[in-house]
Parts: C-alpha cells; sequence; structure tokens
C-alpha cells in the first residue's frame, strides 16, 4: 500500500499519476530511460511485475524486469493473433482504451493505419513512451482534453482489456460515452469483461465498508469489480451500443490459458447508426 501510495495521483486508481514520475522520467538519460521505466511500472500493482515472488528475489532486479516485460508481450501478441486480429485490418484507426505500458498497443500498430492509447495515467503513459513506440502510435491521456486530440467519429475500432473490472459504474458509463463518441457509425468495441463475483466481488460490497481498512483499500487499493451479463446487456444500448454479444475468450483462444484474462469475457457491440 505504501509503495502503490507514493506513485497515486490525485483520485482512486490513478496509479503512477504522480507528477514526480515525470520528472524523473524526462531527466534521464536516454541509456537509463528504459531500466528506469520499467522500474517505475513495477510500482503500480496494475501490471505484471511482481518482485515479493520468491523465484525473482533471486535474480538481479533489472533481469527479472526485462524478463517479466517480455512475458508480457508474450501474452499481447497471442491476444491480438487470437482475439483482435479478426477484427482489424491495415486501413483502421484504433483505440486501445486503458493502453497501460504500450505493449498490445505496439503490436497493433503494426496491422492497423493510425492507433491512439489511451490512460487516466500520465506516468503510465510515459513508460509506454519510452517502453512501446511506433510511428503511427500516439498516447494520449483518457480525460476530456487528452480525449480530444482524437477527432470525433473517426475511429473504427476501440478494444480494452484489463480495464472495466477496475472501474466504478460511473466511469464505465463515461467510457462507453466516450467510445461511442469517438467511433464512427457501426465502428465496434471489444471490452474485456470480469464477470466472477467469487473472485472481485461487486462494487457496492466494497463502497460499504466503512472501516479504516475498507476505506484505505479503497483509496490506495486495486479496484476490482465484477459485473453481471445483464449490466451490459442494458447498458450499451442505453449508450447508442447494439446489445452486445458475449463470449467466452477461453473458447476464442482455443483452450490456452496463457492469462488470467482468458477465463473471462469479450464484449462485442457496434456503435448504431
Amino acid at each position: 500500500m505504501v509503495k502503490w501510495g507514493l506513485s497515486l495521483g490525485k483520485e482512486p486508481q490513478t496509479f503512477l499519476s504522480a507528477k514526480w514520475i515525470r520528472v524523473f522520467l524526462n531527466r534521464l538519460s536516454d541509456k537509463k530511460k528504459r531500466k528506469w521505466a520499467l522500474r517505475v511500472l513495477a510500482l503500480s500493482p496494475h501490471y505484471f511485475i511482481y518482485g515479493e515472488d520468491p523465484e525473482n528475489k533471486k535474480l538481479p532486479k533489472d533481469f527479472y524486469l526485462e524478463r517479466e516485460f517480455q512475458n508480457t508481450i508474450n501474452t499481447r501478441q497471442k491476444l491480438y493473433d487470437l482475439v483482435l486480429k479478426g477484427h482489424l485490418d491495415g486501413e483502421m484507426t484504433v483505440i486501445d482504451y486503458g493502453c497501460g505500458p504500450g505493449v498490445l498497443a505496439r503490436i497493433v500498430s503494426g496491422h492497423a493505419k493510425k492507433v491512439y492509447g489511451c490512460d487516466i495515467s500520465t506516468g503510465v503513459l510515459d513508460c509506454a513512451r519510452i517502453l512501446s513506440p511506433a510511428p503511427n502510435l500516439e498516447y494520449v491521456v483518457a480525460d476530456e482534453a487528452g480525449l480530444k486530440s482524437i477527432p470525433d467519429g473517426s475511429v473504427d475500432v476501440i478494444y480494452s482489456f484489463a480495464v472495466i473490472q477496475h472501474l466504478s459504474q460511473e466511469i464505465i458509463e463515461l467510457v462507453f460515452e466516450n467510445c461511442y463518441r469517438k467511433l464512427k457509425p457501426g465502428g465496434k468495441i471489444l471490452i474485456h469483461v470480469q464477470m466472477d463475483d467469487n473472485v472481485f466481488g461487486i462494487e457496492e460490497e466494497w463502497k460499504s465498508d466503512t472501516s479504516l481498512k475498507g476505506r484505505i483499500r479503497y483509496r490506495y487499493g486495486l479496484h476490482c469489480f465484477a459485473r453481471t451479463p445483464e449490466f451490459f446487456q442494458e447498458l450499451l444500448p442505453a449508450k447508442g451500443f447494439s446489445k452486445p454479444e458475449i463470449v467466452e475468450i477461453e473458447k476464442l483462444v482455443n483452450g490456452d490459458i496463457f492469462n488470467d484474462i482468458c477465463t473471462q469475457h469479450l464484449l462485442i457491440a457496434c456503435k448504431k447508426d
């Protein structure tokens, strides 16, 4: 909690948005930027780096950081190949909503005309610019000011992985409103969702815990909220989308559970004309 709190911005879940992160990374020489971008990512619970893992404790820090980052690249390549590839082509403009360090966005940029990597965390975007650059990939903050740089009605596909389960209902509704505004008529969303409340619990349970521990967890911990299929089936048409198809990702990856995302679900819906 202390480590996460040091990196947190003003709002809950804005890990790596503390002002010192951008100042620190900008002052580094180009030779040192990659090393420290990976170390900064390790401060956030959102990503892939677990220094407390007994196996990692035996290894030099920068070695296991690089190894874990490569593992992320490998799993995101599989997500592209098995889940996204059939929905994209080289003439499309695409948004990666909640792009994190940009690994999947960089992969997709090799198969699209233009990709926008959007994230609410300014620090993770700074890391993404260092670790996952591409000529046709632009990183923007997923707030009102940042999203203005993407023309309304200009995007063919918006995808999002490992994001929605960390958001409150209010923010989820805002995300779908933003998606509707940016998509072309008939444009498509592909959204990974978590529906197992035995693992994550529901938002109301988190908010109702007003004990000191509960308030600290809500402010500094990683939010993980499950949703029901009915929640999305009602919300998406209300936000201007077709009724979503809800697909088990395990079926899309042919039973290859290479990441916990593969045990969850994908929403597929189109913007109504």
